[in-house]
């Protein structure tokens, strides 16, 4: 029996592999406040230590996925800054580490966007490895309008829909739908309605699960160093990774499922 991280403002339900985590502060239309962030960070680091979980699907309670950080409770840091200490700066480190540790995890990461993704939520968005939307949600960064910089998740934005297109949003906050998200790159699943989610999120699920867990991990990690790495770096880390994945037990039963046709089994059933 798999034994999930205690949470409050997170709901958990895990089934078969996969793990489904709510954010559940629906009156604040999900927006992230401490107490949430550090739970996120609980599960990231739960997820980062378990072969039980092959994919994560993150959502939000109430109608809307999240409206971004908590102003007032970080406003209320920031009244209590002193020369010496800045509880607003620490939690934005906080929140630039939490969004490193979902874009590191090992599953397949999926953020499924109905309603609201405004700031730190429009930022897990861009950072899911697949995003679904549906096509009346509404998403940008409007730290402008508060006089800040949406700072943590302004990389990940970059990374999704390039440098010209980001600074566009950034600078202007403006607002897109689901269609418009899907047009430029930020989901690349689209709903007619809400209630056309849940089965479009199966859909993709059942696509997910075809593949070796572990290769999927692998493949992740090889994607996202690209430009990191030079050329001949990048060729001999490739190869490494698929030498071992060739040779364990999950390159071998895909091989073997292929050969035999069938389909295979994967180690992740629980």
């Amino acid at each position: 029996m798999l034994t999930l991280p205690k949470t409050e403002m997170l709901l958990l339900t895990s089934t078969a592999g996969r793990l489904f985590i709510t954010l559940n502060r629906p009156e604040q239309r999900n927006a992230m406040n401490n107490q949430m962030a550090q739970e996120l960070h609980q599960v990231a680091d739960f997820l980062a230590s378990t072969d039980d979980i092959r994919v994560v699907i993150l959502r939000g309670a109430g109608g809307h996925f999240c409206a971004g950080g908590d102003i007032k409770e970080r406003k209320k840091q920031t009244d209590s800054a002193t020369p010496t200490s800045d509880p607003a700066r620490d939690r934005n480190v906080r929140s630039g580490q939490l969004f490193n540790k979902f874009w590191n995890l090992p599953q397949t990461f999926i953020v499924v966007v109905e309603g609201a993704a405004m700031g730190g939520g429009f930022g897990l968005a861009c950072l899911a490895d697949l995003t679904l939307v549906s096509k009346d949600a509404k998403l940008g960064m409007p730290e402008t309008t508060l006089g800040i910089s949406p700072a943590q998740i302004a990389p990940y934005v970059v990374k999704r829909i390039g440098l010209t297109r980001a600074k566009q949003m950034a600078l202007t906050a403006e607002r897109i739908n689901g269609e418009q998200a899907c047009q430029i790159g930020i989901a690349q699943y689209l709903a007619d309605t809400n209630a056309d989610l849940d089965a479009l999120l199966e859909t993709v699920l059942q696509q997910v699960e075809r593949c070796g867990p572990k290769a999927c991990a692998a493949t992740k990690k090889i994607m996202q160093q690209v430009g990191q790495l030079d050329d001949e770096t990048m060729i001999n880390t490739s190869a490494d990774i698929f030498s071992e994945l060739n040779k364990q037990n999950e390159g071998r039963e895909g091989q073997q499922a292929f050969v035999e046709k069938r389909k295979p089994i994967w180690t992740v059933a629980k």
